[in-house]
């Protein structure tokens, strides 16, 4: 089924060679753990501890840990303990190493697609148990495609809690000095490249490349294959067959798209491989794919001077579902109040605050229509690309082999792009490694 540091004159990074952890909406590894951006209360004696690992850093950080604090001092009786465990990418690998050896979290941010994979070990609680015993639980309010993000075998197993699509952020200044409409993005493949070409410019006449039209995520290790399934998509491809049993992200679709990828970077030239550090944040790259859960600080950093758009299409419009879900994991002696805090986190008040303080997209449709988060539409339209997108969003499927197959199908897109290789073969040769996967060998 169709299922988002060095200066660029400096040498390619080499591509990975190792399997890399759960593709997730790409996100660079922090080099350091970062410190706790909001100091959780004193639980108050006798409290219960939850322990909660979770994947956010900066301004979305400091935005989930004041959820964390607000629900600690509402809930004196429950005290969550919050743990930066790493990006998703990187922290499936952890967290499955805690569970085997009996020392996960009592909760914790997952990927999307982690729920098959834990949810087949045993070792996360199937919330659907806890929403069929409270019938107040307004599961209607939420959307369709957030708990699909969430089932596995027809049966919710974890919490939706932030969402989010890929969009196309562009520079509006970098497009009037090229001579572009700043008020027209590329909405198709052939405008991107056509744009991306006036926009990459050598700016001091040495015959380097200081400013780059477009930054697109190349490495496994960043998510690579969470935008090209996108491209993939877009041009009326497919990632598996309708019975997971075998590949289909190597048909011609998946092919045009990754030859896509590689002419941008090796025949145009206008995709750096290594891009300069905060390039799109200091004006060195003029367009750059990201999530819609970095409008909030894209737009505190460029102000006016950033665009949002709809990511170019090509046979149809397709953008992916991103983001994040909670699950309470098997070994908490305390499931009850961990579902007080799931419960709480996807509550519609909670849902319009992080919504709104991040460009996540709201789960549920009464927050959408709340007045204040129409108020927030009009105040800050470029906001509305998020909900103009989700007809066309797209859920990675949740099954156990997606995980790892995604691995080997991001490591093949870099490994094509890094190498100049033939789209085809790599593809080819990926898609024998996930039919093994689909297959259960």
């Amino acid at each position: 089924p169709t299922a988002t540091p060095v200066p660029p004159t400096a040498a390619p990074v080499k591509p990975t060679t190792a399997p890399a952890a759960a593709t997730a909406a790409p996100t660079k590894p922090a080099a350091t753990t970062p410190s706790p951006a909001v100091v959780q209360p004193t639980a108050a004696p006798g409290a219960t501890k939850l322990t909660l690992w979770h994947p956010y850093t900066g301004a979305t950080g400091k935005a989930f840990e004041q959820l964390l604090y607000d629900f600690n001092v509402s809930h004196p009786n429950v005290s969550i303990v919050p743990s930066y465990g790493g990006t998703l990418y990187t922290m499936r690998d952890k967290l499955l190493t805690a569970i085997a050896g009996n020392a996960a979290p009592d909760l914790s941010v997952i990927d999307q697609f982690w729920s098959a994979e834990l949810a087949d070990a045993n070792a996360m609680v199937r919330v659907q148990d806890f929403i069929d015993a409270e019938p107040s639980f307004n599961k209607d309010d939420i959307y369709d495609y957030a708990w699909k993000t969430a089932t596995y075998k027809d049966k919710i197993w974890s919490m939706p809690f932030s969402t989010s699509n890929e969009v196309l952020y562009y520079n509006k200044d970098l497009f009037q000095k090229a001579g572009l409409d700043p008020n027209k993005p590329p909405k198709t493949w052939d405008e991107l490249a056509s744009m991306a070409t006036k926009l990459t410019k050598d700016l001091n006449g040495d015959g380097k490349t200081d400013q780059w039209g477009l930054s697109l995520v190349l490495t496994a290790d960043t998510g690579s294959v969470y935008d090209w399934l996108i491209f993939n998509w877009q041009n009326g491809g497919a990632l598996f067959d309708d019975a997971f049993t075998k590949s289909r992200f190597n048909e011609q679709p998946g092919v045009e798209a990754l030859q896509f990828y590689i002419d941008l970077v090796n025949k145009l030239k206008v995709v750096p491989l290594a891009p300069p550090p905060s390039g799109f944040d200091n004006g060195l790259i003029a367009m750059t794919i990201g999530s819609t859960s970095r409008l909030s600080t894209n737009i505190g950093l460029l102000k006016d001077n950033l665009g949002v758009a709809p990511l170019p299409m090509q046979k149809k419009q397709a953008t992916g579902v991103g983001g994040a879900n909670l699950a309470i994991l098997s070994n908490t002696k305390n499931k009850q109040a961990a579902w007080e805090f799931v419960k709480w986190m996807n509550s519609a008040d909670v849902n319009l605050q992080w919504s709104m303080s991040t460009g996540y997209l709201p789960l549920r449709k009464s927050v959408v229509a709340a007045a204040k988060y129409q108020d927030y539409l009009v105040k800050e339209p470029r906001a509305k690309v998020i909900l103009d997108q989700m007809p066309f969003a797209i859920v990675r499927p949740n099954i156990p082999a997606y995980a790892p197959g995604s691995r080997e199908i991001g490591l093949a897109v870099e490994e094509a792009v890094f190498g100049n290789k033939d789209a085809k073969a790599t593809l080819d040769a990926a898609a024998k490694k996930v039919d093994a996967m689909l297959q259960g060998k």
